[in-house]
């Protein structure tokens, strides 16, 4: 069964299409779209499309992890490798054999990681870390990102002859913004889903509400959609069906109010500069935030940026 990926636009349909003729072939397919396009649910859908749908489907997001620990993630590690490696791991790597390794955020790769990663994809072994022997892995790569990789290579972020190997076939999901009749049906369906998963009894949207997320921008795209309709289900618990009442006060069209609100635009804002003054590397701004790279992801992810 594949991935559910709600498509009635024919923006989104087209690039379902794209990925359901791909699917079956061995080729490596780089998955493009905006923070919150639905680009692991397209990952699955290429695997579970594939002769390796039995086979396992492993994923990391580059963007959440220190650079330290991302490389033992992908590649593994043996006994002693490094401060704290008490034992021996098996990588993603390894765990993908004969099926499907997704690499999300994968422009937030850092220079190390991406070169071992290129000599996986030439030489089909790679070595674990503190490992002088070498390990083969047969699997399919797919990967995504929210950045523009062309850009990410002229500014010497990201290698050209890695992107050659990653970007065989492309695929862009739409954002939500230009496929404006997915969002109702997806909204439908996250407050079906949301309902079962907490046990609460299932709601419809009134018209009102319905209005609200029609002319609503969407930023964040689906994931924001979805965290939209838990927290109106939340809600209106008590409430018949879930109106305009219900939903934040950014689908109401209001202006935040209040410290929290003031609070929450400052960060923003104050992230965004902080990433354009690093050149979009997240880890640089992390240190210079005087956080770790998985504290700024989370807190991008919760602006929805």
């Amino acid at each position: 069964m594949q991935s559910r990926i709600i498509a009635i636009s024919r923006e989104m349909r087209g690039a379902l299409e794209q990925l359901d003729s791909v699917a079956p072939l061995e080729v490596s397919v780089f998955v493009s779209g905006e923070s919150g396009t639905g680009k692991e649910l397209a990952a699955r859908r290429l695997h579970e499309g594939s002769r390796r749908a039995r086979r396992a489907f492993a994923a990391i997001n580059c963007a959440a992890l220190p650079d330290s620990l991302l490389e033992s993630e992908l590649f593994g590690h043996t006994r002693g490798a490094f401060t704290g490696a008490q034992h021996a791991r098996e990588g993603l790597l390894q765990m993908a054999d004969g099926g499907t390794l997704f690499l999300d955020e994968v422009a937030d790769l850092p220079p190390r990681a991406q070169t071992a990663l290129l000599r996986t994809l030439q030489e089909k072994e790679y070595r674990r870390l503190g490992d002088s022997s070498l390990h083969r892995s047969n699997f399919r790569l797919v990967s995504a990102s929210h950045k523009d990789l062309d850009a990410e290579v002229v500014a010497g972020r990201f290698r050209h002859d890695l992107l050659f190997r990653l970007r065989v076939v492309q695929v862009t999901l739409p954002p939500l913004r230009e496929r404006p009749t997915d969002i109702l049906p997806l909204a439908r369906h996250a407050l079906r889903e949301q309902a079962r998963i907490l046990g609460l009894p299932a709601r419809e949207l009134a018209p009102d509400a319905e209005k609200a997320l029609l002319t609503h921008s969407w930023p964040g795209n689906v994931r924001e959609l979805e965290n939209e309709m838990v927290q109106a289900l939340v809600r209106a618990r008590v409430a018949d069906v879930v109106g305009a009442s219900h939903l934040s006060a950014q689908l109401r069209g209001r202006v935040p109010e209040g410290l929290r609100g003031a609070s929450r635009d400052f960060e923003r804002r104050f992230l965004s500069t902080t990433l354009e003054r690093n050149g979009g590397n997240r880890s640089r701004a992390a240190r210079s935030l005087g956080l770790s790279r998985q504290g700024l992801y989370r807190k991008l992810k919760r602006l929805g940026l």
